[in-house]
């Protein structure tokens, strides 16, 4: 707008008025009208400044107003982080004396005299083998007949039993516990296999090592691991089995690998056959 007010002056103000033939009076008529010009630009150019100067004065308003509202924005932000994190500070102090607390609890019971345990009276220990007894006759009728939903309730009831009784009686009824989870384990052979061998393999924890009962649980093994394929497994576990002679075993494994027999494909897969072989060979010499 000031060049557009400059160029228009600039054109009227070169405008000839010393031409020949111009007397004075219309000479003093034209620097007049050149002086109104140039007042009336000047006026313009101030009213161009002014607008200048609003504007400016404007952008400054709206650029503190701007500023103002961004510092009052982060200072409340700043505000409410702060106040979050007090609040974190605070629970995990919280925990921290929860934390301090148990610790001395624990140091303090770790540093206390043991307790002695009372005695456990005889009636007690009494009802511990009654109730083994009689899930081991149950588990003696569910034996190779199907379950009716009554009794696989029972079945369960008598799991989750011996598992308390192992817990309860401790070292004195591990033989028994041994043979009611062996008894798990043979119930389960046809219907769950992983639950088998889980069972069994509880049982040889807790049975003797030489006894025929864990003769029993290596055979029930060798049996689980020979239908799942695992032959290498089976061989293992059927030779843990006879390394003591026991004669209900001999006759067992005489008819496991006839055909139709648990360890019938053990005893027909080669290598396996040939250690099959072997092992019968020496259950015949040691019965000789």
């Amino acid at each position: 707008m000031a060049a557009w007010e400059l160029w228009n002056y600039r054109q009227s103000a070169y405008l000839p008025f010393n031409e020949p033939g111009v007397n004075t009076g219309d000479r003093a008529r034209m620097l007049q009208e050149r002086m109104d010009l140039l007042t009336k630009r000047v006026g313009d150019m101030e009213l161009l400044v002014l607008i200048l100067l609003g504007t400016s004065g404007l952008y400054a308003v709206v650029f503190v107003a701007s500023s103002y509202f961004s510092a009052t924005s982060f200072a409340r932000q700043a505000d409410q982080t702060i106040s979050h994190i007090q609040d974190q500070i605070g629970l995990a102090m919280g925990d921290l004396r929860e934390l301090q607390e148990e610790t001395e609890q624990r140091l303090h019971q770790m540093t206390a005299a043991p307790v002695t345990e009372p005695a456990i009276p005889e009636p007690q220990a009494a009802g511990w083998e009654a109730q083994i007894a009689e899930i081991s006759a149950r588990l003696a009728a569910y034996h190779d007949v199907p379950l009716s939903e009554h009794s696989r309730l029972e079945l369960v009831q008598d799991e989750n039993t011996t598992t308390y009784l192992e817990v309860v009686a401790g070292p004195r009824a591990s033989a028994s516990l041994a043979g009611l989870y062996l008894g798990f384990g043979r119930i389960y052979s046809s219907s769950d296999s992983a639950r088998s061998r889980f069972y069994l393999d509880r049982a040889l924890r807790l049975a003797a090592p030489d006894s025929t009962q864990a003769s029993e649980i290596h055979y029930q093994l060798a049996c689980r691991f020979a239908a799942s394929q695992e032959f290498p497994r089976a061989m293992r576990e059927l030779a843990a089995a006879f390394e003591h002679q026991f004669k209900s075993l001999d006759e067992k494994l005489a008819g496991d690998i006839e055909e139709g027999g648990e360890l019938y494909e053990l005893a027909s897969t080669a290598p396996f056959d040939k250690a099959v072989n072997d092992l019968l060979l020496n259950m015949s010499i040691g019965i000789g």
